[in-house]
């Protein structure tokens, strides 16, 4: 498929511009080399100016004691940093609505059984012996009958 332009063939504009372009002459195109190989620092002059810099820096804060605030403050990022980075349980919040309106069922023990703190336990069966079958009511005098 060719493209919209192409169908006029007479009118090629870019390539018209392209072959009309000025260019500059060699003269400048040496002047503006030499001139940008000559202003440019080389790294070893960087890395010097930097750590000039900050010997000079470190110098005028000594006596002011920010050596020291730097220290804390480094070792205040490495101790976020290790909070950030240690693995912890995450908390569960413990009063929340959802906890109120469905709270934990107790666990029911088995018939003949009782809770013994978070075990079920089997309850002994008691002695038979003398039972009393009837009492007499309180403060009567009357005396219980023993089968």
């Amino acid at each position: 498929m060719k493209p919209f332009w192409s169908r006029r063939r007479s009118l090629d504009l870019e390539a018209e511009l392209r072959k009309n372009k000025p260019e500059p002459s060699s003269e400048f195109v040496t002047s503006l080399a030499k001139q940008v190989r000559t202003e440019r620092p080389t790294a070893r002059v960087r890395v010097a100016v930097a750590g000039a810099l900050s010997v000079a820096l470190l110098a005028a804060l000594a006596p002011v004691g920010a050596l020291g605030s730097a220290g804390s403050a480094a070792k205040g990022v490495a101790n976020a940093a290790a909070r950030v980075l240690a693995t912890h349980a995450r908390p569960v919040a413990q009063h929340t609505p959802a906890a109120s309106q469905y709270p934990k069922k107790k666990k029911v023990c088995p018939k003949g059984t009782k809770r013994h703190g978070k075990k079920c336990v089997k309850v002994k069966k008691k002695a038979k012996g003398a039972r009393v079958t009837h009492r007499a009511p309180r403060f009567t005098g009357g005396k219980m009958k023993h089968r």
